[in-house]
């Protein structure tokens, strides 16, 4: 770890694969079975051992140092599960969420875009249409990365309130 922490490349690999079955280990026989995906807690805790790499303190053992920061990700992810868990409702058949008149809300839609002034438009287009970053955009269109937000800003805001109308 005193390799890996100075930037030893190979050392870290070395000790990634030193750790990875004792931590495969220790993860499985703290979740007892209530863990589907073990996996996903374990790529959870090599990224968090490579974020906190700086804080091992040499020539302590690594392993309490590994299975601390293992417990803690463990710790939080169990406890995301239980929420999720307790918000889930399982029913026997899905809700009917058809709608009476799909097509009145794509004619209103339709409608409040074409109320939509020119520049607006075209700052939602490029942002949700063809999918460029704000700065991508920006750049297209000629103009600043804030002012392309304040455009698009306005231009959800009217369409919002054309809808609702």
């Amino acid at each position: 770890m005193t390799a890996a922490q100075r930037g030893d490349g190979e050392a870290y690999r070395a000790l990634l694969d030193d750790i990875g079955p004792s931590l495969m280990s220790f993860l499985c026989a703290r979740a007892r079975g209530h863990l589907d995906d073990v996996d996903d807690v374990y790529q959870e805790t090599l990224l968090a051992v490579h974020r906190a790499r700086h804080s091992y303190q040499p020539p302590r053992p690594v392993d309490p140092w590994l299975f601390a920061i293992a417990d803690h990700v463990l710790a939080r992810h169990m406890r995301r599960h239980r929420r999720r868990a307790a918000r889930e409702l399982l029913v026997e058949t899905p809700p009917d969420l058809s709608v009476e008149h799909p097509a009145d809300g794509a004619a209103d839609l339709a409608a409040a875009w074409r109320r939509l002034p020119a520049a607006q438009r075209e700052a939602v287009e490029l942002l949700h249409v063809d999918g460029l970053s704000v700065a991508a955009a920006a750049a297209r269109v000629g103009i600043t990365a804030g002012a392309l937000k304040v455009r698009a800003h306005r231009a959800y805001k009217l369409l919002r309130g054309l809808v609702r109308r």
